[in-house]
């Protein structure tokens, strides 16, 4: 990124959330990890989807 794009991601109110997932893709690229099936994950998934939408309507209708 150059500076610009440094400074309008810093700006961005998610990037704290965008730099956590950015590291745990990262972690989850261990060779050899298991890391049991997506199924296991479903209930995080869900919860963080269903917050993402909640915020996502709350900007909407502000």
């Amino acid at each position: 990124m150059d500076r610009s794009e440094v400074r309008a991601f810093e700006a961005d109110p998610e990037a704290a959330t965008a730099v956590v997932l950015r590291r745990a893709d990262d972690t989850g690229k261990v060779v050899g990890l298991d890391a049991g099936v997506m199924e296991d994950r479903r209930p995080v998934l869900e919860r963080v989807a269903a917050g993402e939408f909640a915020r996502t309507t709350a900007r909407r209708t502000g």
